[in-house]
């Protein structure tokens, strides 16, 4: 089976998520494309070799040579979309974080569970060999008994008519950014609680966000997410134990150059990141769910998980969770 994914949208994102993906992935074809307006997707259609540009999004998720959605939306759009595709009988894709809060993920939770459908968060980064590397060595024990765990990101977005900077649309520092050390940090460790969170408001939107997380037994963590324009880019694991210490650059994107290190008693253990993309893996797992079955690394229960904590930050630090877009 090939599986013919029609997509929601000519975002940035598209192009390195899925069509570059697609042409290396056997059994996945991107058949068709909607935009804001028929002609920027028949412009996007025509650059980029997709067969068919539609005339809005609705065409696309009725279409019935469309088997699946990939909805790169802005974040407060894509919770409308994912139940709307459903409603279609069509598998999802969706971008992270998966919707706008956490009451929103449970009831797609909810729709998605009670299909016979794949529904998935497009958590690419979980799916790279590097992120169940770094799980396994935590939960083997390697590190002893974690005592500490900082996670950042951080990528400087100048260009205030970018979505990110539109609370509305689901913008922020911690959906954009924050939702990927939030996740890899309940991967590891479990549900935290939200001891604390400061947020550098700009325009109602954090342009950074500074979570102090307690997990089970004792663990003490960080998350660090911010785009501030003047900031330098960083993306790091840390992380202390009572047998040794983790380091990981880029966890999120290790295909760029990622780089881990454990130092225990023992020594020192180097290992650097697979350099075939996360999106790439992250396609692979999409097929193989929709064709064969099984479980998934980032269905709507991780991603409910996820956007319970993101909006436990929001909470901490003052501010309100997002909202999902009315649109007419």
């Amino acid at each position: 089976m090939t599986v013919r994914i029609g997509v929601l949208g000519a975002a940035r994102i598209v192009e390195s998520a899925l069509l570059r993906p697609a042409a290396e992935v056997d059994g996945v074809v991107v058949t068709a494309i909607a935009a804001r307006s028929a002609e920027r997707a028949a412009r996007y259609a025509a650059q980029h070799g997709i067969p068919r540009a539609l005339a809005d999004y609705d065409a696309v998720v009725d279409d019935p040579d469309v088997d699946a959605i990939y909805i790169p939306t802005p974040a407060a759009m894509h919770g409308r979309w994912i139940r709307r595709a459903i409603d279609a009988g069509k598998h999802v894709l969706c971008e992270k974080p998966f919707t706008a809060n956490a009451d929103e993920a449970e009831m797609i939770a909810e729709l998605a569970l009670g299909s016979d459908l794949v529904v998935m968060e497009a958590f690419h980064s979980v799916h790279h060999p590097m992120w169940s590397r770094v799980t396994d060595l935590v939960s083997s024990g390697s590190l002893g008994e974690v005592l500490d765990a900082t996670a950042t990101f951080v990528v400087p977005h100048a260009d205030r008519t970018d979505i990110r900077w539109d609370a509305a649309l689901g913008g922020g520092a911690l959906m954009d950014l924050g939702c990927y050390p939030v996740r890899l940090l309940l991967d590891l460790l479990g549900v935290p609680d939200v001891v604390r969170a400061d947020a550098d408001e700009v325009g109602g939107v954090d342009a950074s966000m500074t979570a102090d997380l307690l997990f089970g037994r004792g663990a003490a963590g960080r998350v660090r997410a911010s785009m501030h324009p003047e900031e330098r880019g960083a993306a790091e694991l840390l992380m202390t134990g009572t047998a040794g210490r983790l380091t990981v650059r880029m966890p999120y994107h290790p295909h760029f150059h990622g780089l881990l290190t454990l130092v225990t008693p023992a020594g020192t253990v180097t290992e650097q990141g697979d350099a075939r993309t996360t999106y790439s893996f992250q396609l692979a797992a999409f097929r193989d769910a929709v064709v064969h079955g099984g479980g998934l690394l980032t269905g709507p229960l991780q991603a409910t998980a996820t956007m319970r904590t993101i909006d436990a930050i929001y909470r901490a630090a003052g501010m309100s969770p997002r909202e999902p877009a009315h649109l007419a």
